[in-house]
């Protein structure tokens, strides 16, 4: 999904698939591609660091911030922590959320945070829409100072239909669906299978939560 966002936006597709309803026969003018692109993925789960890994394949140069320091994937460049973000910001072409939402990162991207973006930056969030402050983004993109945004999720969901946000030409859409495939069921099967005999052979589970973190 998240590859998908930065293939959108590098080929121009939301710009044809808007004008394909309208009959409108018009070349993108901002046609690009990923590879050479500064990709800033904030946490460094497994699907920030799925991310990471697919993202590197189109030779793009990535960097990630994770909660606290850990061992950096070879398919990584740069590896901070939260206290990095504000001077990694600046670098980075496309801004990927996959973060929880916790009272640590509730509105962590508010108006300071994109005032330190690039103009022609993008923010893709398939973590929770409480990350973002949704009144601090629109104000954002419609004064340019970033160039875009590609959001699954949201502060109120659905999207409320008054919305600023599905109107503005700078914005893909998507309700809430990152995560679905025909593939997830099979997934948790598999999960809970192996924790089910790791808890049996007094092995350490997979995906523990900590309940003081939130994740």
């Amino acid at each position: 999904h998240i590859i998908g966002f930065m293939l959108m936006w590098t080929r121009g597709f939301h710009f044809s698939m808007r004008n394909q309803t309208k009959n409108v026969w018009q070349k993108y003018q901002g046609l690009d591609e990923l590879h050479g692109k500064n990709i800033l993925i904030v946490g460094l789960g497994e699907i920030g660091t799925e991310t990471a890994h697919i993202a590197s394949a189109f030779h793009t140069r990535v960097s990630a911030i994770a909660r606290s320091r850990k061992e950096k994937p070879p398919f990584i460049e740069r590896l901070g922590t939260g206290e990095d973000l504000d001077a990694m910001l600046p670098e980075a072409d496309f801004v990927i959320i996959t973060l929880p939402h916790t009272d640590e990162t509730h509105d962590l991207f508010d108006k300071t945070k994109f005032t330190l973006m690039k103009p022609g930056a993008i923010i893709i969030n398939i973590g929770r829409g409480s990350i973002i402050n949704e009144h601090d983004l629109i104000d954002a993109l419609k004064n340019k100072i970033i160039a875009g945004a590609a959001l699954d999720v949201f502060e109120k969901e659905p999207l409320p239909a008054h919305s600023p946000l599905w109107d503005m030409g700078n914005v893909i859409i998507t309700p809430h669906c990152a995560a679905a495939s025909p593939r997830v069921a099979e997934r948790h099967l598999e999960l809970l299978l192996t924790n089910l005999r790791h808890f049996l052979a007094g092995r350490p589970l997979r995906n523990v939560v900590d309940k003081t973190q939130w994740y």
